[in-house]
């Protein structure tokens, strides 16, 4: 088991503060959000600016292990779908350049005048190319557990019709949990062996009927249920905090939350039984840079 946070949580830092918080607070690496907003990486970017931000990562001993993009396929119109769809090639482009194998990615609401149905044949069709060309790449495509596509039987069906190859999930598992449609068990039953990564946050849901976000073991997510089911399936992958900071500005700072998340996490996943969690030295040698070239 290994430890990240998405930059969502620290919208007011700069690269190098992320980089180098993410080797204080001892996380293994870092899902770096790209969005026109300003935070934290442009998707209209050099390919050479993403190769610096693989570098700036990588010498922080936190590489960049997913690029957050915010494509989504679910559209009536086909000018929108192929909108997205560039939008897709260019952050893998953008991946391959920094050596982050991921790019999270969203299916998106099913539209008021369809059905899932019909978007399950769309977002398929839209993925199903842009999957095969990040595997040529070296890239997986990781579709978050959002919206209209948090329950495994939703996700599964968009797994049958793109295929493994270059193609995954990001399970967000408060998302799931939250939705209320199955049991996080049964969403993860059925998840389990295409899971790129996790996203975990925890919380509880506030006397107005909204989520109130809590640190780790906080919040009504059985955290130590979830832990132990991944460590005796033998998980091997990162947990990645999701501080939704960005979009909650009320919440704590990330000074404050980002130390406790990694501390939390492995403390609790060392209390179970098994192998402890994995947490490379921090003076260890930097990993090989990406070879440099675009396609």
């Amino acid at each position: 088991m290994k430890t990240s946070f998405s930059t969502l949580g620290c919208p007011d830092w700069s690269l190098e503060e992320v980089a180098k918080h993410a080797r204080a607070f001892k996380y293994d690496g870092v899902e770096l959000r790209t969005h026109n907003d300003g935070n934290h990486f442009d998707p209209h970017a050099s390919l050479d600016e993403a190769r610096r931000v693989g570098d700036l990562f990588r010498s922080q001993g936190a590489p960049v292990i997913s690029v957050l993009g915010y494509p989504h396929y679910a559209y009536t119109k086909r000018e929108e779908v192929e909108k997205n769809q560039a939008l897709t090639r260019t952050l893998i482009a953008h991946a391959e350049a920094m050596g982050a194998p991921y790019v999270r990615i969203f299916a998106g609401r099913i539209p008021v005048d369809s059905n899932f149905k019909a978007m399950l044949k769309t977002v398929g069709a839209a993925l199903k190319p842009l999957a095969l060309e990040a595997a040529d790449r070296g890239v997986t495509l990781a579709l978050e557990t959002h919206d209209d596509w948090c329950a495994g039987k939703a996700v599964m069906s968009l797994m049958d019709l793109v295929g493994t190859k270059g193609f995954g999930i990001v399970y967000d598992i408060f998302n799931s949990f939250h939705a209320g449609t199955e049991t996080w068990d049964t969403t993860y039953a059925q998840v389990k062996e295409h899971i790129c990564y996790c996203h975990l946050k925890d919380g509880y849901q506030g006397l107005d009927g909204n989520n109130k976000y809590v640190m780790v073991g906080a919040g009504d997510l059985p955290v130590s249920e979830i832990l132990a089911r991944f460590k005796a399936d033998g998980f091997d992958g990162y947990f990645s905090f999701e501080w939704e900071k960005k979009w909650h500005p009320e919440l704590e700072p990330p000074e404050r939350v980002f130390p406790h998340f990694p501390h939390k996490v492995r403390a609790m996943w060392d209390a179970l039984p098994g192998p402890k969690a994995t947490s490379k030295p921090k003076a260890a040698a930097k990993p090989a840079a990406p070879k440099k070239k675009s396609k």
